[in-house]
């Protein structure tokens, strides 16, 4: 922590994690207080921890701070990966020997088992080169923000004591409990050794960040008597992005961010202050990021209206199947208009309608269900100029709650509500009117990033869960879909490969495949203009589009990836009557059977 002040609170479950932004000496003003504390992240924003009630008190105590980002939720988001999307093809050609040498993968999910062998180099070195676990102090003094930062020579270290019998953790005390970061790590570079499946880019390196699973976001769960999965704050996210643009800065070697986590909290536009910053990283040569667009096209948690006129109302009736202690959305309504909100419980009692003002508050209390409301209302919203209301419940009941939206101001019309992950609510809750469009997951609404949906290779069919555009300003995502069923990985276990589905995995698929676009544009065409958006456009170039579908899609974007075609377009070549590929090295010309 900068400022030799190391803060615990990060780990205590009643503090809540938010970004700001400041102009000023936000750390020496923080540093002073006792109920909060924070730390810088670059030249504008920070990260902060306070309990809820305390949080106006830190606007006055803090006058750097011109700026507090509502709260995000992330959640985390199987063929052998190499056989997916025409990637084998490329891998087996002597010619190119694409391994991903040379690039650097930047993980941000539940860590990784660095003891697992396909992690390690035949001469017992790791790949792994950074892990910054947010969970545990173990050094006095953190060298990035908090939690402890283990270089490679450390990792070494603990290998070579794991295989004399001692103990590695007494050196590098960092699990991947969950397994999620493991495997994913597995898809994108595990080295073959197993001999039963082989990552994409097999000889890059890696640096990880292990999230800090939100005490504050787990002790809701657990008093909603909902089961404990892995939950992260946008503030951990934010720094563990610095935290690996600083580190490949350092190093100076490209880097591929792959990021395995999602929220459905916020405006799904590209303009919140984490997909602003991902953008703003997107921008500069070398740092590639590439998100999924999560598992909640199926999940009935959106809806969507429009209110043709002033004076019209637009209803939202929404399902509550149990009780909750904490349940909490956000209502976007998009600028310039100006709604009022009514709220009204299941038993017919109303709120009244509410117009807020630049930020206010209203308080409610449904007396016959003892269920209490508070409204929090942004008009507008700092970052993107919408309207915003947060509505935050204490004791809900079961039942259909019924939102109105009234219109005062009206040019466009269009309000958006997302219910947070399904894995953080009781089965069944759900909007009765629900719209499967803009389900994908921040970040992968940023611009500049390579958003990926997913499908089935084994049947060629969309996966109904998958994330899907467009954005909610109608920008065009997702930008691909890669093959997202049943890819083997390596699991904890080293003995273990597995098959998993999902976002994360077809992903990881694409994060591992820009590694070997990488390694070829600069070996090859020694081009070292490594930028986010050319080498999108490459795999968009590439991808398979097929006649059924219209382009772009909102399920499957511009098509399916199919990397040998993104390297025949690279390299100026041509299908010869779909039976061969031709493209030329330098002076040397290729042609080899598709089959």
């Amino acid at each position: 922590m900068e400022g030799d002040k190391v803060c615990n609170k990060y780990l205590d479950e009643n503090y809540e994690h938010y970004v700001v932004e400041y102009r000023g000496e936000f750390q020496d003003q923080i540093n002073k207080l006792d109920y909060a504390c924070g730390t810088t992240i670059t030249d504008t924003l920070a990260v902060v921890a306070v309990e809820s009630n305390n949080l106006n008190k830190l606007r006055l105590d803090v006058p750097s701070i011109i700026f507090v980002e509502a709260k995000s939720i992330y959640v985390l988001q199987e063929i052998d990966p190499s056989n997916a999307d025409n990637i084998h093809k490329l891998k087996i050609n002597p010619y190119l020997n694409l391994t991903g040498k040379g690039v650097l993968v930047g993980m941000i999910d539940s860590g990784i088992n660095y003891l697992n062998e396909e992690f390690i180099r035949e001469d017992d070195t790791s790949r792994i080169l950074r892990i910054w676990d947010q969970n545990v102090q173990v050094k006095a003094k953190s060298d990035f923000k908090f939690g402890t930062v283990y270089y490679n020579e450390e990792i070494n270290e603990a290998i070579k004591t794991y295989k004399s019998g001692g103990d590695p953790y007494s050196i590098v005390n960092c699990k991947d409990e969950v397994d999620h970061g493991t495997k994913m790590a597995g898809i994108i570079g595990a080295r073959g050794y197993n001999g039963q499946m082989q990552g994409i880019a097999h000889d890059c390196d890696f640096l990880v960040v292990k999230l800090l699973e939100s005490p504050n976001y787990k002790k809701r769960l657990r008093e909603n008597n909902l089961k404990q999965v892995p939950v992260y704050s946008n503030a951990e996210i934010l720094s563990a992005i610095e935290f690996l643009r600083k580190t490949a800065e350092e190093i100076n070697r490209p880097l591929v961010i792959f990021c395995g986590v999602g929220s459905q909290d916020g405006s799904h536009d590209g303009y919140n202050i984490t997909s602003r910053f991902i953008t703003s990283l997107a921008n500069e040569e070398g740092v590639i990021f590439v998100a999924g667009t999560g598992n909640s096209g199926n999940s009935e948690g959106h809806a969507m209206n429009y209110i043709k006129n002033s004076g019209d109302v637009g209803t939202v009736e929404l399902v509550i199947p149990k009780s909750m202690k904490y349940f909490e959305f956000y209502i976007w309504v998009q600028k310039p208009d100006i709604m009022s909100l009514n709220v009204i419980d299941p038993s017919g009692e109303e709120m009244g309608y509410f117009v807020p003002k630049i930020y206010s508050t209203y308080e409610k209390n449904f007396y016959l269900l003892n269920t209490n409301l508070k409204v929090t209302g942004y008009n507008p919203e700092n970052f993107t100029g919408h309207q915003l209301f947060l509505l935050s419940f204490t004791d809900i009941k079961g039942g259909i709650w019924k939102i109105n939206l009234r219109g005062e101001y009206i040019t466009n019309g269009r309000f958006d509500i997302w219910l947070p992950d399904k894995t953080l609510l009781p089965e069944d809750t759900k909007f009765l009117n629900s719209n499967q469009d803009t389900t994908l997951t921040i970040p992968s609404t940023a611009k500049r990033v390579t958003t990926v949906a997913y499908y089935n290779s084994m049947n060629n069919s969309i996966v109904a869960a998958s994330g899907k555009g467009w954005d909610s300003n109608e920008i065009i995502n997702p930008d691909l879909t890669a093959d997202g069923v049943n890819i083997l990985t390596t699991s904890g276990d080293n003995d273990k490969i597995i098959p998993i589905s999902g976002s994360s995995a077809a992903t990881a698929i694409v994060a591992g495949a820009i590694c070997l676009l990488i390694q070829w544009q600069i070996n090859n065409l020694k081009d070292p203009g490594v930028y986010s958006v050319k080498l999108r456009s490459f795999l968009i170039y590439g991808a398979r589009r097929e006649e059924n579908y219209e382009y772009p899609n909102k399920d499957i974007g511009y098509g399916k990836l199919d990397l040998l075609e993104s390297f025949n377009v690279i390299g100026g070549g041509h299908r010869y009557k779909e039976k061969y590929i031709e493209y030329y090295i330098n002076n040397l010309f290729i042609r080899y059977p598709l089959d």
